[in-house]
């Protein structure tokens, strides 16, 4: 009887222990889990984190552009205003750009004339230069001659519709300053370009220039009917 008592007392302690290291067996499954589960949570937030700071540095990049942008449109119309009364410069028409020759008892001038600069040579060499601005006020009256001087190269210009521009000095105050045109004849059967060149208050003109030297010593005593010659 006492030994029936004792195989039974010993077959509970067994299944007593048996049923402890189950239960430790989940309990560490459940805290391994656990521990991935907050592993995992983790490395989620610290993607999320980065992509955020990916997008702001996105966002600070494109802001930084949008205003080089900014800065250099604002540069471009500031540069329109170029100081001293001048608004910007005055273009010429592409039609009139280049070398240009005109002979008359004198001898051979010639024109050069760029986007915004107009210069003639006389035939003895001697060179006036004149860069053409937009005038923003009214020409004072009270100027140095050292001011004058200083300003010798600028003109106060204009286009004259889409195939002139006229000019004067910056501080002229007096007479219709001078005046350029294109202009195209037939010559020797074929169609050329000229500049028509005049000075004082009306649009009357004084010199033909021609696209060549020869040119000009082949029509230096031609007169053509569609000009108005001053002379």
């Amino acid at each position: 009887m006492k030994k029936t008592v004792w195989v039974i007392f010993a077959a509970l302690s067994t299944l007593l222990i048996l049923e402890g290291c189950s239960s430790n067996s989940s309990e560490h499954k459940s805290s391994a889990s656990s521990k991935a589960e907050l592993v995992k949570s983790s490395s989620s937030k610290k993607k999320h984190s980065e992509k955020k700071k990916e997008s702001s540095s996105e966002k600070e990049s494109s802001s930084t552009g949008l205003s080089s942008e900014v800065s250099s449109s604002s540069s471009t119309q500031s540069s329109e205003d170029l100081g001293e009364d001048r608004g910007g410069y005055v273009t010429t028409p592409e039609a009139m750009r280049g070398t240009w020759y005109s002979k008359s008892e004198y001898g051979m001038k010639k024109l050069v004339i760029s986007e915004h600069e107009i210069t003639f040579i006389s035939a003895d060499g001697e060179t006036n230069h004149a860069v053409l601005y937009k005038r923003t006020k009214d020409t004072p009256s009270d100027v140095s001659e050292s001011e004058r001087q200083s300003k010798e190269e600028w003109r106060s210009a204009g286009n004259i519709g889409t195939n002139g521009i006229s000019m004067r000095g910056w501080y002229q105050l007096q007479g219709g300053g001078e005046h350029f045109f294109t202009h195209e004849e037939e010559i020797n059967g074929q169609k050329v370009p000229l500049v028509l060149y005049g000075f004082g208050a009306n649009d009357l003109t004084d010199y033909v220039y021609y696209p060549s030297e020869d040119l000009a010593n082949q029509q230096s005593d031609a007169k053509y009917d569609d000009i108005n010659y001053k002379f």
